[in-house]
């Protein structure tokens, strides 16, 4: 190529890559690609503007997915009519003033992004009125980012902000858009995140047209069950467990499902970091973690709404426009404080601890079938030996049986127990009626704790390997097994490099003889390398004594007398957990005096 025909294309080059200024139209649409995502991103933005607005009552109106039409109207404060056109400009907010109001963000909103890059890919119309203002204001933007003169109108207290035809102007956007009705699934699940997040806030939600779904904001227990039954279902609002868990500056609160309630993909989980709606998988595997001894199917998911309080400067919520993801400065702390918080929860899916009065039948020792079985571990331990008289004393008595005697006496949760039914359930009265039992399940649940709290409060015994077992890894997985060796020690494993890429196994715990050891040691050393930690012996170890205590517990079919009944009916109600087996299975079930009532149409 000739020079002079290679100077003028280097200069070409040059000249096309010359840095210049964006235009502000251009800035605004590359800012709505980070923060609107779709119908919802905009519905997340006008509720938390709401929210931080001091909102008692929000209304939301949604077309077509919210891509034809999406209005959100609330009674806030309002914003002054001359700093609309601030509202509609980019970085400007009244949640910050400085560069160290970021260490403790109180607010939902704070970076001054959202409408303005909102009006730039839609019609937008902002109509508000405060307090101090004889009437409303309202400004429209039609995606140019140029803004009409606030005009007055008629308005109540407070802001309504509109979006007409989202994306009309950005069409390579709008085609990845999903169908009206993906796009109403995702509206609607953020506004299951703002129902459980503000109960103290009533809300309407309302769809092409039809009649409005409306919450009054919660003062008491009905409104809950309504949010709950709303978000969640039926079953879970009524079945529900109480979290409530606080340590130095984290406090963990909120509901969770029972064990049986659980779901094919985590769909009904919702997290909360100081009000705010976030994503955290670390966080849903602490949930899971505490949820492992007790799901029937572990590839299920539990249901939960957790709310994690932690001082603001430990927590970072400027990581990503969207809002939806934080950092935690200690975020070990924060995780092991949901998995104690939910696992404590859980460890009450047993019998209650309360016991009721009741005027009840006393048990005519003639009556009671005094069959021993041998080979079953479970020691009478009776408080309740008025109930029952002494073994010699009643078989000796020669006195005809006397009728019952309503008496009042104290009844344990599981109440007493009445006799076995297909030799495989218990059937026992407690103050509010009729509970069964399965046997099997309730012993191994029983037999699985007990040999979990034997290897957990001691060492862990090692079994000497004759012959050395050899595996083949990486040059990073050896050097990690070389690096952790004490942790290894300490759960079992005597490991040694062996050359660059082989390791040697001279002694494994003695649970663990019959697993498939390479893989397990694959799957330890690689725990080892991403978290610096691993769970795997445990899970491993847990998995095989719960087969054991399958296989130890008592089977069907095993007549129990009545003392044996009582006696496994008193262990479970002081054994955490007892309310399902090793595996996930109900242990227990409650019949109401008012279901069997209803069932044989008895006070109609």
């Amino acid at each position: 190529m000739h020079p002079a025909a290679e100077v003028q294309k280097a200069d070409k080059v040059m000249q096309t890559r010359r840095i210049t200024r964006l235009d502000d139209k251009v800035i605004n649409k590359i800012a709505a690609g980070e923060v609107v995502e779709r119908p919802a991103s905009v519905l997340k933005e006008f509720l938390e503007n709401s929210i931080d607005a001091g909102a008692k009552f929000i209304s939301i109106e949604i077309r077509e997915g919210g891509i034809r039409r999406l209005l959100v109207r609330d009674d806030g404060e309002g914003i002054q009519h001359e700093e609309i056109g601030l509202a509609l400009a980019r970085h400007a907010t009244s949640k910050l003033n400085s560069f160290d109001d970021i260490e403790s963000i109180e607010t939902l909103g704070f970076r001054g992004e959202a409408l303005p890059s909102i009006a730039s890919v839609s019609r937008l119309i902002l109509s508000t009125r405060t307090e101090a203002d004889a009437h409303g204001y309202q400004v429209k933007c039609a995606g140019s980012g140029e803004m009409e003169e606030p005009a007055p109108i008629q308005h109540a207290i407070g802001t309504t902000v509109e979006i007409q035809d989202l994306f009309f102007n950005v069409p390579a956007r709008r085609k990845f858009l999903r169908s009206k009705i993906t796009e109403k699934a995702h509206l609607t699940k953020l506004f299951k995140q703002m129902l459980l997040a503000r109960t103290n806030i009533g809300f309407s939600i309302q769809f092409d047209g039809k009649k409005p779904i409306q919450f009054a904001s919660v003062t008491g227990t009905d409104e809950l069950k309504k949010r709950l039954k709303y978000v969640f279902n039926e079953e879970f609002s009524e079945n529900r467990t109480r979290v409530e868990f606080q340590r130095d500056r984290i406090k963990v609160s909120g509901w969770i499902g029972s064990p049986d309630y659980t779901r094919a993909q985590p769909d009904q989980q919702y997290l909360y970091v100081n009000g705010r709606a976030v994503y955290d998988r670390s966080i849903a595997h602490a949930v899971r973690q505490a949820y492992k001894d007790l799901l029937y199917d572990s590839s299920r998911f539990p249901a939960f709404a957790l709310f994690l309080d932690i001082d603001h400067e430990f927590v970072d919520v400027n990581v990503h426009p969207a809002k939806t993801q934080v950092r935690f400065k200690n975020f070990n702390d924060v995780y092991r404080c949901v998995l104690r918080a939910v696992s404590g929860a859980l460890s009450g899916e047993k019998p209650g601890t309360k016991t009721k009065t009741r005027q009840v039948f006393s048990l005519d020792p003639a009556h009671i079938d005094r069959s021993q079985q041998s080979g079953l571990s479970l020691k009478w331990k009776s408080d309740w030996t008025s109930l029952i008289d002494d073994e010699q004393g009643a078989s000796s008595s020669a006195e005809p049986a006397q009728p019952p005697v309503k008496q009042e006496i104290d009844v344990p949760p599981l109440g007493f127990a009445l006799a076995q039914l297909a030799g495989a359930f218990v059937l026992a009265e407690n103050a509010d009626g009729l509970i069964i039992v399965d046997m099997h399940a309730a012993h191994e649940r029983l037999t699985y704790e007990s040999l979990k709290h034997h290897y957990d409060n001691s060492e862990l015994r090692s079994q000497v390997l004759l012959v050395p077992v050899t595996i083949k890894v990486s040059n990073e997985e050896a050097e990690a097994a070389e690096v952790h060796s004490e942790m290894l020690l300490e759960l079992g494993f005597d490991i040694s490099r062996s050359s660059e890429t082989v390791i040697a196994i001279r002694s494994i715990p003695e649970i663990l003889k019959k697993t498939d050891l390479e893989q397990l040691i694959r799957d330890v050393i690689s725990d080892l390398m991403e978290r610096g930690s691993s769970k795997r012996v445990e899970h491993v170890r847990n998995e095989i004594l719960a087969t054991m205590s399958c296989h130890g517990s008592i089977r069907a079919n095993h007549s129990l007398s009545v003392p044996e009944m009582n006696s496994l009916l008193r262990q479970m109600e002081s054994s955490e957990h007892s309310g399902y087996c090793s595996h996930g299975r109900p242990t227990w079930r409650q019949i109401s005096i008012q279901e069997l009532n209803r069932l044989f149409h008895r006070g109609r």
